[in-house]
């Protein structure tokens, strides 16, 4: 699977917390994600890619924490999945 993130949802640090906002049409204060650290930075990767594959995504992980591959595939997926059901990335299947 392919994701594309949009582009009006943030990271941002606070009070050592990462946490996902939308702004500008996005914006809804309602729907603010705590992330865990492994979720900020799979979201960063995608943001800093635009869009990505899992695959992709999982190997980064790999590189940065020591997981394994398929462990850390299936984490993957599930948060991609999740985001797409908050709008935050669009999926398209290979």
């Amino acid at each position: 699977m392919k994701a594309t993130i949009h582009p009006d949802f943030l990271v941002r640090t606070i009070a050592g917390e990462s946490i996902l906002i939308g702004c500008g049409d996005q914006i809804d204060f309602s729907k603010i994600l705590m992330l865990n650290d492994t979720s900020a930075f799979l979201v960063r990767k995608l943001q800093e890619a635009g869009s990505a594959t899992d695959e992709a995504l999982a190997g980064s992980l790999t590189d940065e924490y020591d997981v394994d591959s398929l462990a850390a595939l299936a984490d993957t997926r599930q948060l991609l999945l999740r985001l797409e059901e908050l709008g935050v990335v669009t999926i398209v299947q290979d």
